[in-house]
């Protein structure tokens, strides 16, 4: 056998340094290289997503103009390099980085269901990397002009899509990536936040052609004249100056208020708020409110009563029959604030049921007795109380999937029977309503929208309110399900989005979570956070103006919902021609 000379072995030093290249080498192959890049797209849009750094507003992020390019570089490499499988491939990839997107931004709903989040993971990041496959196809089959116009108008009929489907999910839409910097977006009272969704991919678009023709042109960043021959500065910067303009007239556009307050009890949800009567939970905040109207001792605190008084979602839980709500002694409680205070009405959060006789039953009700001639249904309502008027009522009508409805029912009860999510005690389909309602209050000038927790997500929903009459947004809602996290604060934000599209003040009353004021500009106020018990009251904007988003609706997303598949039709009948 041949025997190596000892000077010809490497050293220990050469033999370490070997091994840290063969893995340098493992760790940067071309699949791996990939693989970083799709997950620096995500990481790129979770780190500045709406409340992660709190619940106050943030300086705008410019991350979120690039943040969509290391994957539009993945599928620009998949798709010119030589291979097979490309479809597939593209798909692997934005898989991960979309699933990546939707862990990192909705993980906390592991706190209320851990199905909650493995169904978005995988129900929604699929829908996202299969927009990014289609816009691949389509560059692939015609030209990358036409596959930006598909990756734009996908993307847009994907978040049209998630309004209405069963798995409804508008959580991620990218135009609520802007939510805590609304002196950005003060444009969307024109395009709804459909309008930010076409900005950040057509930003990142423009980014992307400027780095292919910096590296086609072997120009460095240090000629910087260069950039101002893209589209760049112009996509980028157009439309926070047409936002500041916005902000510049609309100052002082507001002088009509009216004094509002709001409830935060600030009950955990899983141990004590469904453990508390209802007539308890509703004789201790009595008590608060009076004490506050009355209270003329400093002009730091109240004077005097509010028009409304907001208090969230499901304060009270244990059930009333709309029919005969005054009977309920939790409802005498709180008609005594009316009797000390004519001119204050009450908006009220609560679960209510109505019985029916066979025959009169609706689509959502469930028979109950033991000879099932009787039918039942439940709601989450919003319940209005105002003196010497009868009890109004707004059923909650966006539902929370597997919490308030079961999508597909009628499939899924013939397999699996009657089984929901358990989440205090909310279970089955929910009954609701077809058309959005406006409160009239004591002061019939104020009408107010009774906005139910989910709801104010949907901002084409929302919109119906202000266009049957609403002057004031309320949004009242449970948060707390989901613990001390990044969900409660991203609701908040996204509530400021509604305020701008519609021009329209809100008082939001959180059961825990954040509770405050927003006005018309979607700038808030006397904020309450995680934890933080009490009642807070200001002066609210009345606005009875329509906004061009209010009057016309998500011209954008519907736009974008009609070109894409028109778009892939014509790529399917070009293939068809050319063979």
């Amino acid at each position: 056998m041949a025997r190596h000379p000892i000077n010809a072995l490497p050293s220990v030093k050469e033999f370490g340094i070997q091994r840290i290249e063969s893995k340098v080498a493992v760790l940067l192959t071309p699949s791996m290289k990939k693989l970083y890049f799709a997950l620096i797209t995500a990481f790129l849009l979770s780190i500045f997503w709406p409340g992660v750094w709190g619940v106050e507003t943030q300086p705008f992020a410019l991350v979120w103009l690039f943040a969509l390019v290391p994957l539009l570089w993945v599928e620009h490499e998949l798709r010119l390099k030589p291979g097979r499988r490309k479809g597939w491939r593209v798909f692997g990839y934005a898989y991960v980085s979309m699933g990546a997107f939707n862990l990192g931004t909705t993980y906390w709903v592991w706190n209320a269901h851990w199905s909650g989040v493995v169904a978005t993971v995988l129900i929604n990041g699929g829908l996202m990397a299969l927009v990014w496959t289609l816009y691949s196809w389509v560059a692939r089959r015609h030209s990358q002009r036409i596959g930006y116009w598909a990756l734009v108008s996908g993307w847009l009929a994907l978040e049209v899509f998630h309004e209405d489907w069963a798995f409804s999910f508008p959580w991620l839409d990218l135009g609520h990536i802007f939510a805590a910097t609304p002196s950005a977006v003060q444009w969307y009272e024109f395009t709804g936040h459909r309008g930010g969704t076409l900005w950040l991919i057509a930003s990142n678009i423009v980014c992307f052609e400027a780095i292919l023709q910096l590296k086609t042109k072997r120009l460095t960043w240090k000629d910087w004249r260069f950039i101002f021959r893209t589209a760049v500065p112009y996509v980028w910067g157009a439309p926070l100056l047409l936002s500041a303009g916005i902000a510049w007239m609309q100052a002082d556009l507001y002088t009509q208020t009216v004094q509002v307050s709001y409830v935060q009890p600030s009950v955990d949800p899983y141990l004590e708020k469904f453990k508390t009567s209802d007539v308890e939970q509703a004789e201790r905040w009595v008590g608060e409110v009076v004490s506050a109207f009355n209270n003329t001792e400093s002009e730091e605190k109240q004077v005097g009563p509010s028009a409304l008084v907001v208090f969230p979602e499901t304060f009270l839980h244990q059930g009333i029959q709309e029919s005969s709500g005054n009977a309920f002694r939790s409802i005498h409680a709180l008609d005594s604030i009316l009797r000390k205070f004519p001119q204050t009405s009450l908006l009220v959060g609560a679960s209510t049921f109505e019985i029916y006789a066979a025959g009169d039953e609706s689509e959502t009700a469930r028979p109950f007795g033991s000879k099932g001639d009787r039918y039942y249904d439940s709601f989450n309502t919003a319940i209005e109380l105002t003196s010497n008027q009868p009890m109004e009522f707004y059923h909650k009508s966006k539902l929370v999937v597997g919490v308030e409805y079961m999508p597909f029912a009628s499939l899924l009860k013939s397999l699996l029977g009657d089984v929901t999510i358990e989440m205090g005690g909310t279970t089955g389909t929910l009954g609701t309503q077809k058309e959005r309602e406006a409160f009239a209050l004591a002061d019939t000038a104020i009408r107010v929208a009774p906005i139910i927790c989910w709801e104010q997500d949907y901002g084409s929903y929302v919109r119906e309110y202000a266009l049957e009459g609403a002057n004031v947004f309320a949004i009242m809602t449970n948060d707390g399900w989901w613990g001390n996290t990044l969900g409660h604060r991203t609701h908040f934000h996204i509530a400021r989005l509604r305020a701008i599209e519609n021009r329209r003040a809100i008082v939001r009353a959180a059961n825990t979570g954040v509770s405050g004021f927003i006005g018309p500009d979607g700038q808030s106020y006397e904020v309450m956070t995680w934890n933080e018990e009490g009642l807070r009251t200001s002066q609210v904007a009345l606005n009875n103006s329509m906004t061009f988003y209010t009057q016309y609706g998500d011209l954008i997303g519907r736009g974008g919902a009609l070109l894409f598949p028109l778009l892939l039709l014509s790529v399917l009948v070009r293939q068809r021609v050319q063979r």
